[in-house]
């Protein structure tokens, strides 16, 4: 992995969400000076920075990273949001969320 790489994903995930980097620094607290020495000297942030970056994202550090992204974070804050409440539930719970789930997908590819 070179920052090289994480700089261009940062970059296309920033222009993908119709974001920008001001918006970036604003939302991690980095300030913009820093962002640009390690952008331009192509450095990846240490951990509790890109941590940061990942959060303000919606994505994972290891997307950042490597480009792929085993735990399936999604750019939707609502959907992410959803994700992370439904973690620590209990399997009956879990599985009622999912009844749920699959009947509101089928109602709705039924009106397609």
């Amino acid at each position: 992995m070179t920052g090289r790489v994480f700089w261009k994903i940062v970059k296309n995930e920033v222009a993908r969400q119709k974001t920008s980097f001001e918006w970036l620094y604003y939302k991690t607290g980095i300030p913009k000076g820093t962002f640009s020495s390690w952008k331009n000297r192509k450095i990846i942030p240490r951990a509790d920075a890109a941590y940061k970056i990942a959060t303000a994202l919606h994505v994972s550090v290891e997307y950042l990273l490597t480009g792929s992204d085993q735990t399936k974070r999604h750019s939707n804050p609502c959907l992410q949001e959803i994700i992370e409440n439904l973690i620590g539930l209990d399997p009956l719970d879990l599985k009622a969320i999912s009844t749920l789930t699959q009947a509101l997908a089928l109602r709705y590819t039924k009106n397609l």
